[in-house]
């Protein structure tokens, strides 16, 4: 069984309680919409960008959203492998969101493999009953969802259960735990960037937890990089112009349109074509898929199927 020990140390305590403190003025601010677009939008495109980083892949922002423009539309399905990881990491989040938004299931070996399916090919190189040990240690306890998710992100290097890109799905696995128990914080949530910026003090907390038989440290680490993140998010919420969330294009608007086929799904249950986009607006193919296809970047849609059989619902 991999070790997974670890102190409720004064410093981790510490931080886990400014998270928490941090979160609810998060929760408890006034947003207007078009602020919560950006904030939204900018997370995001800072999740791929500094997840490509820390994998030393040098990827620019406005080449992300040239990609994710066409993300579930079926225009511009070639891509390349560059190409393929943006569009990856983009599916991944959007599984995450839309089956573990506070959920009250349990996390499986099942749900693992699926996740790793969508970005990666490698081979499991453990027994399914060894992995499944590793997520029942982390949810054996009613333990903090900061401390939950950083269990499960050292855990997955420290057993190193497949043939490639564990270092990859440590950083999506915990974004499963923070959407399970609603730690998401409206989706704004994105560690990556503060471990970019401090990439040598994360590189020397993944060795020693990876290598020590306590993971203390690398979990003092990771609540730290939650609460210099959320800082970072409630300040651009209290400027509401902050620089870092500003955009010089209407990437993170939506049109008169786009609102309007959006309340056409307000029901719950209820889905919508790039067919009936065209009919009831009398636009194009093209126009549709462009409309359908922003609104699922921004997090407002969720894209389902393949070729023709493509539908969506709303969020």
């Amino acid at each position: 069984m991999t070790d997974l020990s670890y102190n409720l140390s004064p410093v981790l305590k510490d931080r886990l309680e400014k998270a928490d403190t941090l979160r609810k003025e998060i929760l408890l601010a006034p947003i207007p919409p078009s602020l919560k677009l950006k904030l939204h939008w900018n997370t995001l495109i800072d999740r791929i960008v500094n997840s490509l980083a820390l994998s030393e892949i040098e990827v620019k922002k406005t080449e992300i959203v040239k990609v994710l423009s066409s993300y579930g539309t079926g225009l511009g399905e070639a891509r390349s492998e560059e190409a393929q990881d943006i569009v990856n990491y983009k599916k991944a989040f959007d599984y995450i969101q839309h089956n573990w938004l506070v959920s009250k299931r349990n996390v499986t070996v099942k749900d693992i493999l699926i996740l790793y399916d969508i970005v990666s090919d490698g081979e499991l190189l453990i027994t399914q009953a060894s992995l499944q040990e590793i997520l029942d240690y982390v949810q054996a306890r009613d333990d903090h969802p900061i401390i939950q998710g950083g269990l499960a992100s050292i855990g997955t290097l420290k057993a190193q259960p497949f043939s490639t890109d564990n270092e990859k799905l440590s950083r999506l696995i915990y974004y499963l735990f923070f959407y399970k128990y609603g730690y998401d914080i409206l989706g704004f949530i994105e560690l990556e960037e503060v471990w970019v910026e401090n990439k040598v003090g994360y590189l020397e907390s993944l060795r020693i937890g990876v290598n020590a038989t306590s993971v203390t440290i690398w979990l003092e680490f990771f609540a730290n990089s939650v609460v210099l993140q959320l800082e970072s998010v409630y300040k651009s919420i209290e400027s509401g112009s902050s620089e870092s969330w500003e955009r010089n294009d209407s990437t993170s608007e939506i049109s008169d349109r786009q609102k309007k086929i959006l309340s056409l799904i307000d029901q719950p249950g209820s889905t919508i074509t790039n067919r009936t986009v065209q009919k009831k607006f009398n636009v194009s193919q093209i126009t549709a898929s462009r409309d359908l296809s922003k609104l699922t970047l921004l997090g407002l849609l969720f894209h389902h199927g393949k070729g023709r059989s493509v539908y969506y619902t709303r969020v």
